[in-house]
């Protein structure tokens, strides 16, 4: 098994628990601006410190700079419109939608990378495709909610998706060329300045939220995230993007599996289906 492919999983997984507190986020209805900020300023201050501390790293180069901001601000619209299309769908509507992001940078990657790739791996990403779109929303999810609900939740879920692809093309670009730490720290830098911002807007808006749990899920993400996103980066350093992307974007299995668990949200037979065919495309992706 490849190097690349095993950080691939350990990617999978730690970002698979970290979305899953994307959920209990939302049903704790804990403050969104709050939540991220805390997380986010967590992992970019770690990944600051390990920055410096490298003796052989040098000071932010424009390239990190440029890919760091476009990074940051992009996965900060994600996780915000995912945390607050959760508040609206259920976790499996919500994340299977945005994953599909996956699929987007897998078609930019053969493009681009023209990525070499085995038969049976090109049917792995297929099948991971496959996967995604099976569980994609269908109208018949309005029933769970009214149909302004629906409608308001998935235009938030379509913006996530769009900015989940931009976060990972530019990741994969960050880890041809620049610092791994170094770029995180610029990243979540930017995604935490922009969550500050929208905690000023909330407490402008006189909203009463309770900081501790937001507080404590924030941390939780941040630990999470930074042992993920770092996996990622380093797989992406040497693997090809278009099996990487739709591998580590099966990671929602991990948290609708979660969501199933713990919030007993019920899972429809193509979701179970799903599951399963999931399993099978990691395994024809293995390297």
């Amino acid at each position: 098994m490849a190097p690349w492919f095993v950080m691939a999983l350990l990617a999978l997984l730690f970002l698979g628990l970290q979305r899953f507190l994307y959920k209990v986020a939302a049903e704790r209805d804990a403050s969104t601006a709050l939540t991220t900020l805390t997380f986010m300023g967590g992992v970019a201050l770690v990944s600051w410190l390990f920055f410096f501390a490298d003796p052989q790293a040098s000071s932010p180069t424009p390239a990190l700079l440029g890919w760091g901001i476009i990074n940051g601000l992009s996965f900060l619209g994600s996780a915000v419109f995912s945390i607050e299309a959760l508040k609206l769908l259920p976790a499996s509507t919500v994340y299977t939608s945005t994953r599909l992001s996956t699929v987007l940078a897998a078609v930019f990657s053969l493009l681009y990378f023209r990525d070499p790739l085995s038969l049976r791996q090109a049917a792995g990403i297929v099948l991971a495709m496959a996967v995604m779109l099976l569980n994609a929303p269908r109208r018949g999810a309005a029933k769970q909610s009214s149909e302004a609900r629906f409608r308001r939740g998935l235009f938030l879920a379509l913006l996530a998706l769009l900015a989940g692809t931009v976060a990972t093309i530019s990741s994969k670009f960050a880890a041809l060329g620049v610092d791994k730490f170094g770029f995180m720290a610029v990243s979540y830098s930017v995604s935490a300045a922009g969550s500050l911002l929208l905690r000023r807007r909330e407490l402008g808006a006189a909203r009463q939220v309770s900081w501790r749990p937001a507080l404590l899920l924030g941390l939780a993400m941040a630990a999470l995230n930074l042992v993920g996103f770092y996996a990622l980066l380093a797989a992406l350093a040497v693997g090809p993007l278009a099996i990487i992307a739709p591998l580590t974007g099966l990671h929602f299995v991990v948290a609708i599996l979660l969501s199933l668990v713990v919030f007993h949200e019920r899972l429809a037979p193509r979701e179970l289906a799903g599951v399963v065919l999931a399993v099978l495309a990691m395994l024809l992706m293995k390297s």
